[in-house]
């Protein structure tokens, strides 16, 4: 079982890379309401969590990708980057246009799941557990932050 690393605990980790945090960017135009909606999501979970190795989010304006191999719909990937020649810092994608089958709420959702898989590969778990058992804990923990978030609103 992971956890999300508290703010009240960085000095711990601080030793993990030269640079830590959140960055993120939004590809193309974004109507400011979800842009604004997500960048506050992104600044509570900032003020709260602290990120050891820096994570790079990327926002697409689609509301879908589709997997090259076999063209399967996806929201959201987190890319470890580990397979990379040159040191480069770990990366989720995110399809972050709303519309009717994809909700600013799946969008948070997505963000947080996609973020509990980078404390699965910051902690190693990828390694020691089940794709099945990773994919649960991280719907768990995407409940769990949002209840978190909405009650702080």
């Amino acid at each position: 079982m992971i956890f999300w690393i508290d703010k009240k605990y960085k000095k711990e980790y601080l030793n993990s890379s030269k640079y830590n945090g959140i960055r993120c960017k939004f590809i193309d135009e974004f109507d400011e309401r979800s842009k604004n909606e997500i960048m506050n999501f992104i600044f509570f979970v900032r003020k709260n969590y602290f990120f050891p190795i820096r994570l790079n989010i990327v926002f697409c304006n689609t509301t879908h990708f589709k997997h090259h191999l076999d063209n399967h719909k996806y929201y959201a990937a987190f890319y470890d980057m580990d397979g990379e020649k040159r040191k480069v810092y770990p990366r989720i994608s995110i399809a972050a246009k709303v519309s009717k089958n994809n909700s600013l709420k799946d969008i948070l959702f997505a963000i947080v799941h996609e973020l509990t898989h980078y404390y699965q590969w910051y902690f190693l778990e990828e390694k020691k557990r089940s794709n099945r058992s990773l994919e649960i804990e991280a719907n768990k923990w995407s409940k769990y932050i949002l209840e978190i978030y909405y009650a702080s609103l």
